[in-house]
């Protein structure tokens, strides 16, 4: 259904100020996009098991459905014992013994995974913390010191741990991409949910050996490090890109370099790209775990725009190829997910925040490139991409304001155009089809959408 609240007009409204020009320069290409994604940590271990799973996933990784995610990242959990009072925050492991696995020790969390990958989505393993057997502490939520939890004779096992659980999944048809044994290591991780600290050292350490035997099992996964908390941390982002690529290992083992942005202001991340932009040749950034942090109102606009604005910001100033959201799935009212369930009524519902998360997701689909985009309304935050074949275009453009904006899109290519919202009326809805944008009024409090395609009169040269 379409629906014609707003308008595409030559005339504003009274009340709006005369339009901004959305200027698109094709010929500037930035990042070229591999997806968007989100964790199954730990909500999959209960939820997997549910009988609306389906229709849950359906809202998350299907593009008709629902918001088409094409990234899970699985945990590999190392499970107990941990100190951790919420079953929601603890984990399960497939591992029985050293070298022998059962799978149907996590299956409702690897059902989830599947039907993810059922959809389309391709798999990062990722790993919080050592099994107990090979820590310090003997569990599994960090050293109560706050320093690494992994005994440092024990890195060899632990690669083996998470390389035979890799292998183990592609044998069973998985589509695993990239492998991360490494997650937020500038922590303490005393307490409270799974989780281990590690030394700058360390961390190259245990990298290394783990992309040694990947590369001796030759298997088709790439290593994914080492997933700092933040963009502005010294020892953990900035200065451990130079290490590791002055390490003869991991610098031919890796194709990316993954962060999460907690934390992180956009000065934060313009300090960042400063920093980055020193290095030929620099890997392409992934951003793989966000959430705001916030308790309250979890699913109203509020959070929507928190989330797109932190979109906005990582795809413009860092140019990562990939961004993900912490939790797919979670309970109450933390602003941790995108879809919220009563795990007493296995009710679920949406919240806003996964529906402006799909006003990128979508449709900016992988093979995209980001191209130059400038809004003259500086309040109006916007950011283009462009299909492969140069087909079709996608805008998006976020109003956070409480005020009406009228953008004008002066040189978009193309002649059919659909255009999404939303807002505190819309969920991602279609609410208009034109043939070229011309003048929009962008609704307060807004994310808004504009799909140019090439239609049978084309405007691309």
């Amino acid at each position: 259904m379409i629906h014609n609240h707003n308008s595409v007009t030559q005339d504003a409204p009274a009340d709006v100020p005369a339009g901004k020009n959305i200027n698109l320069d094709y010929n500037v290409i930035h990042q070229t996009i591999d997806g968007f994604g989100a964790s199954g940590a730990w909500w999959a271990q209960d939820v997997g098991g549910w009988d609306n799973l389906s229709d849950i996933m359906d809202l998350l990784y299907d593009s008709n459905k629902g918001i088409g995610l094409n990234i899970y990242r699985y945990n590999i959990g190392a499970g107990g014992p941990a100190i951790a009072t919420d079953p929601w925050r603890t984990t399960e492991t497939i591992e029985v013994s050293p070298g022998v696995y059962d799978l149907n020790r996590d299956s409702n969390a690897i059902k989830a995974m599947k039907e993810a990958a059922k959809r389309g989505a391709s798999i990062e393993l990722y790993a919080n913390s050592p099994p107990a057997r090979l820590t310090v502490s003997g569990y599994t939520s960090g050293e109560k010191t706050g320093k690494s939890n992994l005994r440092p004779e024990n890195e060899d096992q632990f690669a083996d741990y998470l390389v035979d659980i890799t292998e183990l999944f592609i044998k069973e048809g998985i589509p695993v991409t990239y492998l991360s044994p490494i997650n937020e290591p500038q922590w303490d991780w005393k307490n409270g949910q799974e989780g281990s600290h590690y030394e700058p050292e360390q961390v190259i350490s245990l990298s290394s050996k783990v992309a040694l035997e990947l590369e001796r099992r030759k298997l088709p996964v790439k290593l994914m490090i080492n997933e700092s908390g933040a963009w502005n941390d010294q020892n953990y982002t900035l200065s451990m890109y130079k290490r590791i690529m002055a390490d003869d290992v991991l610098s031919k083992a890796l194709d990316s370099y993954a962060v999460h942005s907690y934390w992180s202001s956009d000065k934060d991340k313009k300090i960042a790209a400063s920093y980055f932009s020193q290095f030929d040749n620099l890997l392409p950034l992934r951003q793989t775990e966000w959430c705001e942090m916030v308790n309250g109102n979890a699913a109203g606009m509020e959070a929507a725009l928190v989330l797109a604005k932190t979109i906005y910001e990582d795809m413009t100033i860092l140019n990562v190829v990939e961004w993900d959201q912490w939790l797919a799935v979670a309970k109450g009212d933390y602003r941790d997910a995108l879809v919220y369930v009563d795990p007493t009524t296995r009710k679920y519902g949406t919240a806003k925040r996964m529906w402006s998360f799909g006003n990128y997701s979508k449709f900016i689909k992988p093979g995209y490139h980001r191209i130059d985009a400038q809004s003259e309304d500086s309040d109006v935050l916007v950011s283009a991409y462009v299909s492969p074949k140069k087909d079709k275009t996608v805008i998006v453009a976020v109003n956070p304001t409480n005020r009406e904006k009228l953008v004008t899109l002066p040189n978009v290519k193309g002649n059919q155009t659909k255009i999404y919202e939303t807002s505190e009326q819309s969920n991602l809805e279609l609410v208009k089809e034109v043939k070229r944008p011309g003048n929009y009024v962008l609704p307060k409090e807004s994310i808004t959408t504009f799909v140019i395609e090439k239609g049978k009169f084309s405007f691309f040269s």
